[in-house]
């Protein structure tokens, strides 16, 4: 009979290797049963080891890499997201974009000839639009984080109070149905929460592997967005529609 200290380390290798733990599906390769699997999640659980979730668990999210970090990583899906979407966000005049990689790539995808402006805690995306010749850029005031390196505090909470878009595009990091959105920084989560209500409409390009993901400090339910752009199709999609989500799917 295996040890359950060798079968702890057979789950950390899995998890290591797969992502997520199924606990149905998992228990039959391991050769136990669901219970000792359960129970052996729980205690890795509480050591932080693995994150639990329903029905398995999922690597802990401690923390988001820099964001110079990130820009970089699945930059072609990052790409054909904000592609897939530009038409539909360029339909507005009044843009919200929040930091993050894929929303940096999507202010790249912006047409030279649109006209309108853009308010953004980012100060790379703000940078990047100051360039085009019809756009008016308006960075949000505050501290800058220095790894997600958007603008977050009373001052950025005072602007956005007053904001009202006609589209926010949200940077998500996490997302889970049962969990809702999440992310590992409670001043960004903060921050998100007043720019999600700044927006007639929420969107968000989200990539694949932050679709099941939970972190620690919880911004919304799932239904606060009202379009995602991914590609291919989550296994979670059919739950995210019955909350009224668009999910918008991007083929490779």
């Amino acid at each position: 009979m295996m040890m359950k200290a060798e079968r702890q380390e057979l789950i950390l290798k899995y998890l290591e290797a797969n992502g997520r733990i199924v606990v149905a599906d998992y228990a039959k390769e391991l050769g136990v049963t669901e219970a000792t699997l359960r129970k052996d999640l729980q205690e890795l659980d509480e050591i932080g080891a693995v994150q639990r979730v329903h029905g398995g668990a999922i690597k802990p999210d401690t923390e988001l890499s820099r964001f110079e970090n990130r820009v970089d990583l699945g930059v072609d899906v990052k790409k054909r997201l904000a592609q897939t979407a530009m038409g539909e966000i360029c339909e507005n005049r009044v843009i919200f974009i929040d930091g993050g990689s894929t929303n940096y790539l999507a202010a790249q995808a912006f047409p030279r000839d649109w006209e309108g402006t853009v308010i953004t805690n980012s100060p790379a995306v703000a940078l990047w639009l100051s360039d085009y010749d019809h756009i008016e850029v308006n960075m949000l005031p505050g501290i800058v984080h220095h790894k997600s390196k958007e603008t977050i505090g009373s001052a950025a909470l005072t602007v956005l109070q007053q904001l009202h878009c006609d589209l926010v595009l949200l940077g998500v990091s996490s997302i889970d149905p049962e969990h809702g959105i999440t992310t590992p920084y409670m001043e960004s989560a903060e921050t998100k929460r007043v720019i999600i209500k700044a927006g007639a409409k929420v969107m968000s390009l989200i990539t694949p592997e932050k679709f099941r993901h939970i972190s620690t400090y919880r911004i919304a339910e799932c239904d606060a967005l009202d379009v995602i752009v991914t590609e291919g199709t989550p296994d979670c999609v059919d739950a995210l529609t019955a909350m009224g989500v668009a999910v918008r799917v991007t083929q490779q």
